[in-house]
């Protein structure tokens, strides 16, 4: 799942992408965090998955003008 998330976040036209990760995935998520600096990381735990928002910390497509 992390290599996923980094395929996203790499080539990604947002400045934010949501995913649904299994409780046994997360942390493979969370690594993405050291990989991609650029990124903010928000998680959240459920009982039976995690909530991962990444956020651009400079938007480049959802720019207000």
């Amino acid at each position: 799942m992390g290599l996923e998330v980094g395929w996203y976040l790499r080539f990604a036209k947002t400045d934010r992408v949501e995913a649904l990760v299994s409780l046994k995935g997360a942390a493979q998520v969370r690594h993405q965090e050291h990989i991609f600096p650029d990124w903010a990381f928000e998680f959240k735990e459920f009982e039976d998955h995690v909530r991962a928002v990444m956020t651009r910390k400079q938007p480049v497509y959802d720019k207000e003008s």
